[in-house]
């Protein structure tokens, strides 16, 4: 569970990422805000409603490399 926990926040940081890079009244800016807001609800549902803990930072650096090594060698 908090391999999925850690992947949804990277993807929802490289959204954020994404979002701030494209012009504001864009459709893809649009589309990368509203993967944002998804992504968050995502990551928040799970932590706050118990059924996985919210990640320090480097629980999630150790997990993300993990997921890392799990799709190079997939």
């Amino acid at each position: 569970m908090q391999k999925l926990v850690a992947e949804i926040m990277a993807a929802w940081r490289r959204a954020e990422r994404l979002a701030s890079t494209l012009p504001p009244d864009s459709p893809e800016h649009e589309a990368a805000q509203r993967a944002c807001n998804r992504l968050r609800d995502a990551y928040q549902e799970l932590t706050h409603s118990g059924v996985a803990e919210a990640l320090t930072a480097a629980e999630a650096r150790l997990l993300l490399k993990d997921a890392a090594s799990d799709v190079d060698s997939g």
